[in-house]
């Protein structure tokens, strides 16, 4: 039985993916490890692993003073337990697909001499695999991505966006989507941390459609209760707003929209995409490089969506923007038309493909 090691970070962007690739290889009877950070607890409540280790680190990114030192310190406790998690595993490939969580793991196998493949979801690859990029063996991408500095280019392997199955199997029970009793459903998520923003501009917007002569449901998503309270407050108690808490099974809300306001984490706009449901991306500012801009903008360079700079949003313009979509559904063809054309072959099957490949 061929062994493998997931290493990812704890956010769901991070997690989704080594998820879907990890219970995908399970069942075609690879012996599969995956180790993350605590954050990733909150995501894994329903799925199917056997072996999931988490580690206790945290970023350097912002840090300074006690605040560096202490993660420079579990960073390197970190790294000592990885050396012997990997002398007793034995694993004969190591997936690394980013987040901070990995970078022990990473610079473990690096010094064993243990074979490892970088997979970077974004558009922009994140630090930790960009320092690993020189090292890998080999480097897959969910966006083609270009000019990558490495050594070698002909290692650089672009095979798409890993879906979660539950992404697959909503797909295919598209009967969700019928729903006569409203015109208009609107999704809006922030992604698994939840955007302060989301919870103050969004709804003095959005509840103003409800003016509108149709009618519209909106399912809100918040990132914790205070959050909650505030969206549930500017909306006054509407009885067609749902409010929830990010749940990993967002795809039975997706399923229900005809639009989705959303971040733009290369996860949520890949399962929006293969699911071919248009969405507004309003990409996190703050986002590490600015991946989230570039994400989005892959998109919508191809006009696949819509795409509102944080800096630029304001009650009116989105307002006037989903007011147009509601009474004119053709723009809304057109985007799912495009995505449409984006949708790849399993990239579960192609990732088990190259793998043999390697092991082979």
């Amino acid at each position: 039985m061929k062994k493998i090691l997931i290493c990812t970070g704890g956010t769901g962007g991070h997690i989704f993916p080594a998820i879907s690739i990890a219970e995908y290889l399970e069942k075609k009877n690879f012996n599969v490890d995956l180790i993350t950070d605590y954050r990733a607890k909150k995501f894994i409540n329903n799925i199917n692993l056997r072996n999931i280790t988490f580690i206790n680190v945290r970023t350097l990114t912002g840090k300074k003073g006690l605040g560096l030192i202490y993660s420079v310190f579990l960073i390197f406790i970190s790294f000592l337990y990885s050396i012997f998690f990997l002398l007793f595993k034995k694993p004969q490939l190591i997936i690394g697909s980013g987040g901070y969580a990995s970078f022990p793991i990473l610079l473990a196998a690096r010094l064993l001499n243990k074979k490892f493949i970088i997979y970077e979801t974004n558009s922009v690859v994140g630090r930790v695999n960009k320092f690993f990029l020189n090292s890998s063996i080999k480097i897959f991408t969910g966006y083609p991505l270009k000019n990558l500095n490495i050594n070698n280019n002909n290692k650089i392997n672009f095979v798409g966006q890993l879906i979660r199955e539950q992404i697959y199997i909503a797909k295919d029970n598209n009967y969700l989507k019928k729903d006569n009793n409203f015109d208009f459903t609107l999704l809006v998520i922030g992604g698994s941390q939840g955007a302060e923003i989301f919870s103050k501009t969004l709804p003095q917007s959005l509840n103003r459609l409800f003016n509108l002569n149709k009618k519209i449901r909106i399912f809100h998503q918040a990132g914790n209760k205070e959050q909650e309270s505030k969206i549930d407050f500017s909306y006054k108690n509407n009885s067609n707003v749902t409010i929830f808490n990010f749940k990993p099974n967002i795809e039975k809300y997706m399923m229900l929209s005809d639009l989705v306001i959303t971040r733009a984490g290369s996860s949520t706009l890949s399962e929006l995409a293969f699911l071919q449901i248009p969405f507004i991306a309003i990409p996190f500012k703050d986002s590490l490089d600015n991946h989230q801009f570039y994400n989005a903008d892959y998109f919508f360079r191809i006009n696949a969506c819509w795409l509102i700079d944080q800096q630029e949003l304001n009650s009116e313009k989105l307002f006037d923007l989903v007011k147009e979509l509601i009474l004119n559904k053709e723009k809304l063809l057109e985007k799912k038309s495009k995505l449409k054309e984006l949708t790849k072959t399993n990239v579960n099957e192609i990732f088990e493909k190259e793998i043999n490949s390697i092991l082979s």
